[in-house]
């Protein structure tokens, strides 16, 4: 990168992106997203926004080159046949991120504990972003390892309103041959009665029809969604949810059940926009006989 751009650049090619800032925790946000670019067959587009690099003052510039030089390194250590792309910007953080983010098929981002002063900052951008970007988000703390298969965790309100998750869910599981777990919470006590499940697993089987490969199992249980996706991500590689809430304000703003998994849980979280652009899955496997729950 030998200069900083100073407007929103095009990009038209799809790509992975990640947004690097310099600190470790993006480093780990680009390994993972390096592995999910070789899992997709996509390049992987690695973005620094410096601001503080305006009006060209020379030691700013080299730090930006320096900290996107660095992540560069590390997608090609992570993933050597990787094609990776550095891009530098002038632009305020989260302008820079939607940006690069208009024609991508997932946004990858890292986010710490939020007690220091940079990953408070870090936290607020993650935050932000993930409630208005055009493609998937993914934020990426904690453990990214497992010895173990663990499941991917979908949380739905309900089906019929929730397909963007859904299709991520789904599409993610067999990218990664995962088993996926469906959670449903929120409702009163009676929304695990078997009249309830049933309802639900009816609305799920255009998804398993569509996915015959992924194994599916539904969890509703009562009680507030938060607590209860966070218990169940302790035993899952990664949480996939929504922005949309329940009632019409939750609806405009970043939902708080998102908000407060983004902050607090230990593996990869993604959120998905209800009107965010999702690319479609070729290749699908025949439709099997009607899955049971």
């Amino acid at each position: 990168m030998n200069a900083l751009e100073h407007s929103a650049p095009t990009f038209d090619e799809p790509a992975v992106v990640v947004g690097v800032d310099g600190t470790q925790i993006a480093l780990d946000a680009v390994r993972w997203a390096a592995a999910e670019a070789r899992l997709r067959r996509l390049p992987l587009r690695i973005v620094h926004a410096a601001p503080y690099a305006a009006g060209h003052d020379a030691p700013a510039v080299r730090r930006a080159q320096d900290i996107l030089a660095r992540a560069f390194t590390v997608a090609r250590r992570a993933e050597p046949g990787l094609r990776s792309s550095t891009h530098g910007t002038e632009q305020p953080p989260v302008d820079a991120l939607l940006d690069a983010a208009g024609n991508a098929h997932l946004l990858v981002l890292g986010m710490g504990g939020g007690e220091r002063p940079h990953e408070i900052l870090i936290g607020s951008v993650a935050l932000e972003v993930s409630g208005c970007a055009r493609c998937p988000v993914t934020v990426v703390r904690g453990r990214l390892q497992h010895p173990d298969r663990r499941p991917l965790l979908a949380g739905v309100d309900e089906p019929a309103t929730d397909e963007a998750v859904l299709d991520v869910a789904f599409s993610e599981a067999r990218r990664h041959r995962d088993r996926l777990l469906v959670l449903h919470a929120g409702g009163p006590r009676h929304d695990t009665e078997p009249a309830v499940q049933d309802d639900l697993a009816d609305q799920l089987t255009s998804w398993a029809d569509r996915y015959p490969d992924v194994p599916v199992d539904l969890r509703i249980v009562p009680g507030p969604p938060a607590p209860a996706l966070l218990a169940a991500a302790v035993l899952a590689r990664m949480v996939v949810l929504g922005t949309r809430g329940r009632t019409a304000p939750a609806r405009v703003l970043f939902g708080s059940t998102s908000r407060q998994v983004l902050r607090r849980c230990g593996v990869p979280v993604t959120v998905v926009s209800p009107h965010a652009h999702l690319p479609r899955e070729t290749g699908l496997v025949a439709s099997a006989e009607r899955r049971r729950w």
